[in-house]
Order: C-alpha cells, then structure tokens, then sequence
C-alpha cells in the first residue's frame, strides 16, 4: 500500500509573498537609494540592496520551487519512506535500514526522527552536494540525517506519526 501525503502549502506561500516584498523592496534599495537616506551617502544602501536581492532571488526560487512542486511531500510505502517535503527529493530510507523511530518536540513543532543503520553512508550516497551538506547538518545537531517536520505536511502530526510507526512495523 502506497501512502503519499501533500505538501502543507499555507506556509510555503506566505513564504514566497513574504520574499517577493522583500526582494522589491531590496530591488528599491538597490536603484533608487536616495529614497532611503538623506545626503549624497548611498554606497552602503546600493551594496545592502544588491546583497539583498541576490539573497531574496535565491530564497524566492527555493520557495517557488515547493510552492509549484506537485510531488506528494512524503510517500510512505511497504519498501521504506521518502522525504520530499522540503522540494527536495531526498533518498528513500528502506524499512530495513530504520533502527528507531521517534518524536521530538522543538519551538512547537513536531518532527519524527528516523534512525537509520550506518547513517554516514547513507549520507556518503547522497551525490548532490546540498543535499549532502543538509544531511550532514541534521546528523550533526540529531544524529541521524533522517527526520520529518510534521509542519511541511498536510496531515496532522498524531496520525502521522501512527501511520509511519504501523508501517515500521509492519515492514522492518
């Protein structure tokens, strides 16, 4: 049985509203600088406004590409999980590969943590170097590159968890 869950996209759009402002507004900063200060000093204002608009251009692709990303955020199946949830397709975490699965609470948000056997290879295999740099990142802080924001996803967070937990069991 195949389970694929949405992409919780409230978020992600106010997100990409949010960038689209700031990046016109650095976009502002940077060819009109006197509108920001008064006098003949608008050297730190252009360099601010051409810094923050190749920042927000990045931030607003990123989120635009999970805003129009019609991949399910999760898919949950008899093999293992993959985590798609960011808009960016990570590799599946095989059932048999799964030591524990846990829910941790960070700032109020949910996520389920996936412990996985020989967690630095799986990382190793990641041949995107992004992808890699954030496995690494979720290793260093948790200790295992694999977890899952229940608030990147369209399905409340108890019968998330129930679902990937029932799934566990069945298929380790």
């Amino acid at each position: 049985m195949i389970i694929e869950v949405p992409v919780n996209k409230s978020k992600a759009i106010r997100r990409f509203v949010l960038f689209v402002i700031l990046l016109l507004l650095f976009s502002v900063m940077a060819i009109q600088p006197q509108l920001f200060v008064k006098g003949n000093s608008f050297g730190f204002i252009k360099v601010i406004g051409y810094i923050g608009t190749f920042v927000c251009i990045l931030l607003t692709a990123f989120v635009a590409q999970k805003v129009f990303n019609k991949k399910p955020g999760l898919v949950i199946d008899n093999d293992g999980i993959t985590d798609n949830s960011l808009g960016v397709m990570f590799a599946k975490v095989r059932w048999r590969d799964v030591t524990e699965i846990k829910h941790l609470e960070n700032g109020g948000d949910h996520y389920i943590k996936i412990t996985i056997k020989d967690p630095e290879n799986y990382i190793a295999a990641e041949s995107h170097s992004l992808k890699r740099k954030m496995l690494e990142m979720n290793y260093n802080t948790l200790k295992t590159p694999v977890n899952i924001a229940a608030s990147r996803l369209k399905m409340n967070f108890d019968e998330l968890y129930a679902i990937v937990m029932r799934d566990f069991e069945k298929n380790r």
